[in-house]
């Protein structure tokens, strides 16, 4: 039987990101004796393996059942590691702690035990005669969206309900109690390279004699470099495939140092490593414009972007950008390590911060496999160079997540993201400046999509109202990634400025 016992069980949200475990349910609930299966493993057993338990006599019988059981459901034979036992017992911590108000312990309540097969529902809508939990396009399961009842009668003793047809999907779904073909590509799948969108995937720059390529072939040694514009540099770093990863650069210019907004932009990676070849970027347009934004009369800069993949490792990256009508020519070098974005490792890529972001909309086609600037798949943004923003404006970031560890049941990442932001103030009874929080950590728990795209606006303070608006002043982000199935986190801290 699917589920044994029927009990007391806590209704609300399932949530899974703020569990902490005192005891290992494993050490609890998995030594043989003959009323091991009536613990949380009874949810696993087949008739057959319920046949075979109820013969066994003696205490080695019976340890000998329990070793064979769990080595039918290791995904990888032959390694130290049960992923499928490891992911089990996890979910026991969990069902102990989510209906921590049953009369018996979580897992073994009518919903503890759907759970352990089944991992988190989809949705979860408030109860009303009968507790819905809502399964949605589950991959690799038939079918892939069901509803899983609960009646909410009885003073509180919800009981399953259709039992039969439940039944019916764990047994035609048998990898849900780590049986069958599929059990080793669901629960321990082979890392996949993450592709990029296929907007990013550019061809390798082609070599062009230009007067670009030229100033490049002629500072490439030099101390002192044209210096008649004033460059700004910024580069953002992506996964890419191929084992490459993918580069943004961006190039700013004072708007006042160009009586035009028609500058060339050109670049070239020299790499540390002597069996790598230098990545030139000196075509007339390597570089895209910013537009509308260059031609804003309130900008700041003028923006120049381009793309290009690159192996990782160590490079000397010398830019500049030249003033066909003037010929005045402005040229910066700068030390950047490409990282390598290793498949199955938890990562993310660079944050940037944006004041304008857009998304998801389609990159403008320039035909000939170019690349539209200021696009990254279907999100458009504008990073910003000296990361100060005006009150009023918007206050955007972009970033991807790789390898986030697939929940098994849904084969989606289960993702909570946090965000805090800081202002520095001065701590008058210690009388030193503080970075301090004005929001609160914002939570955005079961997220599944591996990109994030956030905006909102720095609503300016109303004068007599405290508390109104973004005062001006230095701040804080500070990011937070908890992979909720690898239990791994990532963070970061980005600085900013508010001006008025």
């Amino acid at each position: 039987m699917l589920i044994r016992r029927a009990v007391l069980t806590l209704t609300g949200v399932l949530f899974l990101g703020q569990l902490c475990l005192a005891v290992d349910p494993q050490q609890e609930w998995d030594h043989p004796s003959k009323k091991w299966n009536k613990g949380p493993v009874s949810c696993l057993m087949t008739p057959e393996e319920e046949k075979q338990f109820k013969a066994a006599k003696t205490d080695e019988e019976i340890a000998q059942f329990v070793k064979d059981f769990w080595a039918r459901r290791d995904p990888t034979p032959g390694t130290p590691a049960n992923e499928f036992t490891d992911l089990f017992w996890k979910r026991v911590g969990e069902a102990d702690k989510l209906f921590s108000q049953t009369t018996d312990p979580g897992a073994l309540s009518a919903r503890g035990q759907v759970y352990l097969l089944l991992g988190r529902a989809t949705k979860s809508p408030s109860p009303g005669k009968t507790i819905d939990w809502i399964y949605e396009d589950l991959p690799n399961v038939t079918p892939s969206t069901f509803t899983v009842q609960f009646s909410a009668a009885g003073g509180g003793n919800p009981l399953l309900l259709g039992r039969k047809g439940l039944e019916q999907i764990i047994a035609a779904n048998e990898f849900l109690r780590g049986l069958g073909p599929k059990a080793a590509q669901i629960y321990a799948p082979k890392p996949a390279v993450q592709e990029l969108p296929a907007a990013v995937e550019v061809a390798a720059p082609a070599e062009v004699a230009t007067a670009e390529s030229k100033l490049l072939d002629d500072n490439a040694l030099n101390d002192t470099l044209p210096e008649a514009i004033h460059l700004k540099v910024r580069t953002d770093l992506f996964q890419a495939t191929k084992g490459d990863s993918f580069l943004l650069i961006t190039l700013a210019v004072p708007k006042q140092e160009a009586p035009s907004a028609a500058l060339v932009g050109f670049a070239r990676l020299i790499p540390y490593a002597a069996d790598m070849k230098p990545i030139t970027l000196a075509a007339a347009d390597s570089f895209g414009s910013a537009e509308p934004e260059n031609s804003d009369p309130a900008a700041t800069f003028l923006l120049y972007q381009a793309g290009v993949g690159a192996h990782p490792g160590k490079y000397s990256l010398l830019a500049g950008v030249r003033d066909p009508a003037s010929g005045k020519i402005g040229m910066v070098r700068q030390p950047l390590e490409v990282a390598s974005f290793a498949p199955g490792t938890f990562q993310m890529s660079s944050v940037v911060l944006a004041s304008q972001l857009k998304g998801p909309v389609t990159p403008p086609d320039l035909g000939e496999g170019r690349r539209a600037p200021f696009y990254l798949g279907s999100f458009r943004f504008v990073p910003s160079l000296d990361g100060v923003f005006h009150q009023g404006s918007h206050l955007a970031w972009y970033y991807q997540i790789y390898n986030a560890a697939p929940d098994p049941a849904t084969g989606k990442p289960n993702l909570t993201l946090e965000y805090d932001l800081l202002l520095k103030q001065l701590d008058k009874a210690k009388n030193e400046w503080q970075f301090r929080s004005v929001t609160g950590p914002q939570k955005k728990p079961n997220r599944s999509s591996q990109v994030e795209a956030f905006s909102f606006e720095l609503v300016k303070p109303v004068e007599g109202k405290p508390g109104s608006g973004w005062v001006a002043g230095e701040y804080q982000i500070q990011i937070k990634i908890t992979d909720e199935v690898g239990k791994s986190t990532l963070t970061q801290t980005l600085p900013f400025t508010v001006v008025p």
